[in-house]
């Protein structure tokens, strides 16, 4: 939650690529620090680099709608999420047929997936980065003798320079004005709000499952464990409805 804010704010400042990249790179340390790690406080920075990632979805889903025109959103939301959704089916799928068929021990498991994070991170680095944005990027600066506008400076054009101008103009000062324009919309607040919780809740609910699974069946390389089984079930059950919109 700490994170979620700016992450939200640099995403559009900087056009979504440079985020998705750090999302790539917080993932792949998480894993990283998953496989080789040994003491609490690498499982602390995981966690940290966890909330980063999480947080950093939001430049995949801005990135989207970036390609697409206003009156495709929603078929957008619909693919990407299902998209989503597939890609945690099949590895779910996958991972529960390396375990229970071929008797894949966890740990090659986990060397899988940070190769498969490793080839998204190659993939991010050749995304096209938009040349605008929804809110700071919202149309291409103008030159005129030289010297390029803003779309403040358009607008104002008799407004002087100096230091309280910049200071004004300042990234920083824009970003909490458009975080304040944001939140006077009552829908979004309820969006925004719902989506917390429901985010916390879910995440809180399936890693009790987890714990509670290992307390009851231990999962030490064992090939009577279904995690990804049920994890499969479940994400298809969710992709269904949305296929259907």
């Amino acid at each position: 939650m700490a994170v979620l804010v700016p992450v939200f704010l640099l995403t559009d400042y900087l056009r979504y690529k440079p985020v998705l990249i750090l999302q790539c790179l917080s993932h792949i340390s998480v894993w990283l620090l998953l496989i080789f790690g040994t003491d609490v406080i690498a499982l602390q920075f995981m966690e940290f680099f966890y909330g980063i990632t999480m947080a950093a979805r939001v430049a995949y889903s801005s990135y989207i709608f970036s390609l697409v025109s206003p009156t495709k959103y929603q078929r957008a939301a619909g693919y990407s999420r299902s998209s989503v959704l597939m890609g945690v089916f099949l590895s779910s799928v996958l991972g529960q047929l390396c375990v229970t068929v071929a008797g894949v021990p966890f740990m090659t498991l986990n060397y899988i997936s940070l190769g498969f994070m490793l080839f998204g991170l190659i993939l991010s680095l050749f995304l096209k980065r938009p040349k605008k944005s929804l809110f700071f990027n919202k149309s291409i600066s103008t030159q005129k003798n030289g010297v390029h506008q803003s779309e403040l400076q358009k607008m104002n054009p008799e407004a002087k320079g100096g230091w309280c101008t910049g200071w004004k103009d300042s990234v920083f000062l824009r970003m909490l004005l458009e975080l304040k324009g944001t939140v006077r919309h009552p829908r979004l607040r309820i969006w925004s709000l719902w989506w917390i919780f429901n985010s916390a809740g879910y995440y809180l609910m399936l890693y009790y499952v987890q714990i509670l699974w290992n307390e009851i069946y231990p999962t030490t390389n064992n090939r009577r464990v279904y995690n990804g089984g049920v994890d499969a079930a479940s994400t298809l059950l969710g992709k269904i409805p949305r296929e259907n919109v």
